[in-house]
């Protein structure tokens, strides 16, 4: 199959290395903004540098659009038209009428789309995936040392989407309720956000994220009846706890209504707790997401992150935008009283 990628930054460039790298797949040439870097990542690859995106649509089957946020509808929509299969990185667009927008056109003309969501091909996520039933409580926890890049997005489409996508493909009910605080720090828009998201099943998540940190730490919990997961996407690592089957509290509490454990609570939890660690296999995310890309292409396998439910994260961000910054709105005109 031959691809492309255009946008060859810090994330494009990895694209581009990981194309190069598939056997299956042929790297016909990349696009940049930056004359400069586009040759540079070119050479690396062994490809054709491009002056111009829409020179590739007649050369190559697959795109990566690793392009800044504001230009993935202009940048994919072309490819799209064409008939080619796109991918997108995550957030699929700048607003939601663009991402819809990419959504239609890609029915309209029979292409594959998919969305950048790389966390669904983390392979602790994968494994997790396989473990677990409905979740009724998930905890989020992403923090990032600050960069500069993306700054000029909130890091609720910068980050916080990443597990927001995770919590609605774990989820499998429809968001109802969103309560979000936030501040900026540094950026120009948000830097750090914390947010509950209630589900119609009653299930709920908490999601926090900051992009000023000195250290890089991306875990996650669920908990489902008598099952706990706990995931660290850094590390790439996790284990889960399952109760004994014939486990009920009831049993075992005394006349205040506490639980009674004569041999302490070390023993009472190996006697009634199993845990385990996860068995975590797999390729890396991205190189796995693109192989699955690439077979949905193919037309051998279902698309992974589908356009809609890039829309869908999407419009869970701007819930959580909103009322993040409806509350930052009544703090300024609190304080300009």
């Amino acid at each position: 199959m031959k691809v492309a990628v255009i946008g060859v930054g810090h994330l494009g460039s990895a694209h581009a290395r990981n194309w190069n790298d598939i056997p299956d797949a042929e790297l016909v040439g990349v696009y940049d903004s930056d004359p400069d870097r586009c040759r540079e990542i070119a050479s690396q690859n062994g490809c054709k540098p491009f002056e111009d995106p829409d020179a590739l649509i007649d050369l190559i089957d697959a795109v990566s659009i690793v392009t800044p946020t504001p230009l993935h509808r202009q940048t994919a929509e072309p490819f799209l038209k064409a008939g080619k299969a796109v991918l997108v990185e995550k957030p699929l667009a700048h607003t939601l009428e663009d991402a819809q927008a990419l959504c239609d056109i890609a029915d309209q003309y029979g292409a594959t789309l998919q969305v950048g969501h790389i966390e669904r091909f983390n392979p602790v996520v994968r494994s997790a995936l396989r473990e677990i039933g409905q979740p009724t409580f998930i905890e989020c926890d992403r923090i990032h040392p600050y960069s500069l890049r993306s700054t000029e997005t909130s890091v609720v489409h910068d980050l916080m989407i990443h597990d927001i996508d995770i919590v609605l493909h774990l989820m499998k009910s429809d968001l109802v309720d969103v309560e979000a605080h936030g501040t900026r720090v540094i950026s120009p828009t948000e830097d750090l956000a914390h947010a509950r998201l209630g589900f119609a099943s009653g299930a709920t998540a908490f999601v926090k994220t900051s992009r000023v940190a000195f250290s890089r730490s991306r875990k996650v919990r669920i908990f489902s009846p008598r099952h706990y997961v706990s995931l660290d996407l850094v590390d790439r690592s996790g284990f889960q706890v399952r109760l004994d089957p014939d486990y009920d509290p009831e049993n075992f509490l005394d006349s205040s209504g506490r639980i009674d454990a004569p041999g302490g609570a070390e023993e009472f939890l190996e006697r009634h707790l199993d845990q385990a660690p996860l068995e975590i296999s797999g390729a890396e995310p991205l190189r796995a997401e693109l192989e699955a890309f690439m077979e949905s292409a193919r037309g051998n396998r279902p698309v992974a992150v589908t356009g809609p439910q890039g829309v869908r994260a999407m419009r869970a961000a701007e819930m959580v935008l909103d009322s993040l910054r409806g509350r930052q709105d009544r703090l300024t005109d609190l304080s300009s009283q």
